[in-house]
C-alpha cells in the first residue's frame, strides 16, 4: 500500500461539525454509533460493502479508542492519468476503483484539540500499512472540526482507501482487503494503547 499523511488545515479546506446533518437531505446525518451499535446494519453502505460494517463495528466497539463519525463508499472506471501510472505494485492493472473514506476521532474528547496524536496514529499506521503489497493508496488526511457540544474547534482523520483492479470484482477484493488490514491496524494500536494505559 502507497501510504500519505496530509494536512487540511487551512480556512478553505474541508471541514466537519459534530453532529452534522446534510443540508439538502436531513435523513443524512450524524449517528453515533458508539451508542447505538444496532444502527450499522442500517447504513446504506454497509448493506452493499458488508465488510465496511466489520470495521464500523470494530472501531465504535467498547473499550475502543476511536470512534467513527461518517463514511461512504464508490466504484469508478474513470481513473487519473496518474493514478493509472503510480499505484503500487507496479505490475498491478488500474481499469477499475473501488474508493471509500472514513471520519475518525479518538474516543477520548480532549485528545481532539491537538494534532500531535493525530499525527502519532498516521506514523504508526504508515508503519503497519506500507509494506502489505496491494495495489491500495491510503490517504490519513487531518482535518478541522467543530464539536458542537463544547462549541470547540479541534481535530479529525479522513481515510481514504483507492483500490484498484484490472476488473471491478479485482479492485473489490482489494478494497475489501485493504480495509480488513485498516481494521486491524487501528485495533491494534486500540489494544498497545490501552495496555499501556493499564499499566501506568
Amino acid at each position: 500500500m502507497q501510504f500519505e499523511i496530509i494536512r487540511e488545515l487551512e480556512e478553505d479546506d474541508p471541514k466537519l461539525e459534530i453532529p452534522w446533518a446534510d443540508v439538502e437531505d436531513p435523513s443524512l446525518r450524524y449517528f453515533d454509533l458508539k451508542a447505538h451499535p444496532e444502527r450499522i446494519g442500517s447504513l446504506v453502505e454497509v448493506r452493499r460493502y458488508p465488510i465496511l460494517g466489520e470495521a464500523l463495528r470494530r472501531l465504535n466497539a467498547p473499550g475502543s479508542r476511536f470512534r467513527t463519525v461518517k463514511c461512504g463508499v464508490g466504484e469508478t472506471d474513470e481513473l487519473t492519468q496518474e493514478e493509472m501510472m503510480e499505484v503500487e505494485p507496479a505490475d498491478a492493472g488500474r481499469a477499475h476503483k473501488v474508493g471509500s473514506y472514513l471520519d475518525v476521532l479518538f474516543e477520548v474528547p480532549g485528545f481532539n484539540y491537538g494534532v500531535e496524536r493525530y499525527l502519532q496514529l498516521g506514523g504508526k499506521l504508515e508503519h503497519l500499512l506500507e509494506k502489505i503489497p496491494l495495489p491500495v493508496q491510503v490517504e490519513f488526511t487531518l482535518r478541522r472540526c467543530l464539536f458542537h457540544n463544547e462549541e470547540k474547534w479541534g481535530y479529525y482523520v479522513t481515510l481514504f482507501l483507492h483500490a484498484y483492479g484490472e476488473t471491478a470484482e479485482d479492485a473489490g477484493k482489494n478494497w475489501n482487503r485493504a480495509m480488513e488490514e485498516l481494521t486491524h491496524a487501528l485495533g491494534e494500536i486500540s489494544l498497545t494503547r490501552r495496555n499501556s494505559e493499564e499499566k501506568q
